[in-house]
This record gives C-alpha cells, sequence and structure tokens, in this order.
C-alpha cells in the first residue's frame, strides 16, 4: 500500500481545497494509505473535518508567502510522513514541495495540481515556476482550458500535463422543497421574487461587481434579488457598492455554508460572472441540482456550459451582458425548466465525483509505476 501525504497553500472553503478534502477522504483504502495533510496557511475549515476524521493536519502557520524556514519545516514533516507520493495543491505549495525535492531533502514522487491562479501569477513568480517545475512527475489541470494554458503560455510538456475534470458529489441531488422553503423565509423572498444565487469567494476574480451592477438595471422592472454565499476580502467593497446602486436592500450576503444542496435549492437562476476561471466546483453543484445558469464564457467554463443547451453564456467583464440572459430566464419558464434539466444531466454523465477520483487515482498509478 502507497502513502500519500497532501500539501496545500490553505485548507479553507474553496474549490481547490474541496478537492483535496474529497480526495484525502475517498481514495480508494486498499491502495493507498493517506499519511496525512501539510497546509501552509493556518488550519481552516477543510483542516477542521479532517481532524475530527481522525486524519492528522499540520499547519506551518505561513501568514503571506512561504519562505526558507517555511521549506524546511515541511521537509521534516515529509520526513515524518514517510510519503511515496506527495500531491500538491496551489502555487506555493507546489513550489515548496518541489524545492524540498529538488535540494534532496527528501525523495517522493511530485503529483502537483495548480488550479487556475497560474493565471494571475506575477513575472518573477513564472520564473520560480520555471526553474523548479522540472521536479514534478506530472501535473493536474482541471480542465483543458487550463491544460493549454500550461503547454502552450508556460512551456510544460504535452506529456507532463493531464487534465482531470472535477467532481461533484451532489449531482442526481432533487431540490430540497423544506430547505428551499427555510431560506427564502431566512432572507424574506416574497412569493413571485427572483432570486440569483452566486457561490465563490469575495475575490475580483469572481465578478461580483458586474453582477451587483446588472441585479440594478433588472430590479427596473423586475421583482429580483440576489444570494452571495462566501466570504473574502472584497466584502466590504461590495457592501459599499450595493449601498451606492441602491440594491443593499436586494442583497443578501450570508457568507460561508456547510449546506449548499440547501442553499442551492433556495436559488431560481445561479449566476457565474468570473473574470477567469478554471473549472469552478461551485458552477457544477448548482447545475447539479437543475438549476439554470449564466456564465462568463471564459477558460473552462465553455468546457461545461454549452450555450443555450445546458446554460447560458456571456462575454466577461460586462454588467449589461449579464442582465441579457438572466433576464431571458426570469421570463421563460420553460427555458428556466430546459436548460435546468440539461444542465443536471451533463454533471451526471461527465462530472461524477467518482469519475475525479479513479481518475486521479490513475495518475498516482502512472508515476508510482504500477
Amino acid at each position: 500500500m502507497k502513502r500519500i501525504l497532501f500539501v496545500s497553500t490553505s485548507t479553507t472553503v474553496g474549490g481547490a481545497e474541496k478537492t483535496l478534502y474529497t480526495l484525502a477522504t475517498l481514495l480508494d483504502p486498499a491502495l493507498y494509505q493517506v499519511a496525512g495533510v501539510v497546509s501552509l496557511k493556518p488550519k481552516g475549515h477543510y483542516a477542521k473535518l479532517l481532524e475530527s476524521m481522525g486524519v492528522r493536519v499540520d499547519s506551518l502557520d505561513v501568514q503571506k508567502t512561504a519562505g526558507i524556514a517555511d521549506l524546511q519545516k515541511l521537509a521534516v514533516l515529509v520526513h515524518q510522513a514517510r510519503p511515496d507520493l506527495v500531491h500538491a495543491v496551489m502555487y506555493q505549495a507546489i513550489q515548496l514541495c518541489r524545492a524540498v525535492r529538488r535540494l534532496g531533502y527528501a525523495e517522493y514522487h511530485l503529483v502537483s495540481s495548480p488550479r487556475v491562479n497560474y493565471r494571475t501569477r506575477g513575472s518573477w513568480s513564472l520564473v520560480l515556476d520555471g526553474w523548479l517545475k522540472k521536479a514534478d512527475d506530472l501535473m493536474i489541470a482541471e480542465s483543458d482550458a487550463s491544460r493549454n494554458h500550461l503547454v502552450d503560455k508556460l512551456g510544460y510538456g504535452k506529456d507532463k500535463v493531464v487534465r482531470v475534470y472535477n467532481g461533484v458529489d451532489i449531482a442526481g441531488w432533487p431540490i430540497s422543497k423544506a430547505a428551499r422553503a427555510r431560506c427564502r423565509k431566512q432572507l424574506g423572498i416574497e412569493p413571485g421574487e427572483t432570486l440569483l444565487g452566486v457561490s465563490g469567494r469575495l475575490d475580483p476574480q469572481k465578478g461580483h461587481a458586474f453582477l451587483l451592477e446588472a441585479l440594478a438595471k433588472l430590479r427596473a422592472s423586475h421583482p429580483v434579488k440576489c444570494v452571495l454565499l462566501g466570504e473574502g476580502p472584497l466584502k466590504g467593497q461590495l457592501q459599499g457598492l450595493a449601498r451606492s446602486l441602491g440594491v443593499d436592500g436586494a442583497v443578501h450576503f450570508v457568507g460561508e455554508q456547510a449546506d449548499m444542496a440547501g442553499w442551492l435549492s433556495a436559488v431560481d437562476i445561479y449566476v457565474q460572472p468570473s473574470l477567469w476561471e478554471g473549472l469552478p466546483n461551485a458552477l457544477l453543484e448548482a447545475m447539479a441540482v437543475g438549476l439554470p445558469v449564466v456564465a462568463s464564457q471564459v477558460d473552462g467554463i465553455p468546457e461545461v456550459v454549452r450555450n443555450d443547451v445546458s446554460g447560458l453564456l456571456c462575454e466577461p467583464k460586462s454588467s449589461q451582458a449579464l442582465v441579457v440572459p438572466i433576464q431571458d430566464l426570469i421570463v421563460d419558464d420553460e427555458l428556466r425548466r430546459r436548460l435546468g434539466q440539461a444542465a443536471k444531466q451533463v454533471v451526471l454523465e461527465n462530472f461524477k465525483l467518482a469519475d475525479m477520483i479513479a481518475n486521479t487515482q490513475a495518475v498516482y498509478k502512472k508515476v508510482l509505476g504500477e
């Protein structure tokens, strides 16, 4: 049985962190033993969940950027864990794991999952990446768009990057009528009002500001409100924008929520106004429960959303581009039903959690020479 150590930049609520949690808890125990999880940053939501399940989690307590001392701490933890393979998730964790291996501090096979954050790294970060990337045995991209970016823009070899689509654990779940009633009551949603929803970190990448601007335009002719699920550095700024647009009474910031299926049940239309993406778990979860979606036509999103087939796509960075498809869904019940059913089927057929786990285990098997 091979030992797997996961090293992640963080363990807070997020798509990359949720994927790590899923792998750390659902790998085939007959094939792999989880040697532990190391979080560079202080322990977050998923670290606490993992510990409650008996998985060892260590934190380097990095506040901003990891340094030499953190590299040495990681090397000690790797020695203690004795892994056959290290799976590193997100930029800082990847570079530290690469450095430990390149400097000869420890011997292990290395699989890395950079996620979408490589799109916005500065020039010095990319130079460092170029120096260290030979330490990888294999890299996992979450979409073809991300794989193409790594190969075409950052010079990774085609044989060094494989695509493994994200999978979601609520695929096929029905909308909960009880949860819908409870959450809409909590938000004060009246009969006849349309509730837009978006889930994700309150960060510039996610494009929330354009959604709030679109909401202000929509409310001129439709009774529509919006719920934002998530936390992040832009929360205060977005609350201020809502006030300045005069829609603060129609926007609900409810923070991070463990019961995503319940909150998605309360939503009528899911919106993903991202400026760039890999393949967002939040979008897949909304589609999995049968919500009609409006999403920016960026990066990996068109790999899951086909316009007017499984959702509606629009240009990014434009509130007006969001208004048109959202308005179409507000006024057309049949369009909402058709796109929601198609969205659910797409996830059921192509983004199952079991497939993600099996495909990741196939990567481990290849790297370990099994």
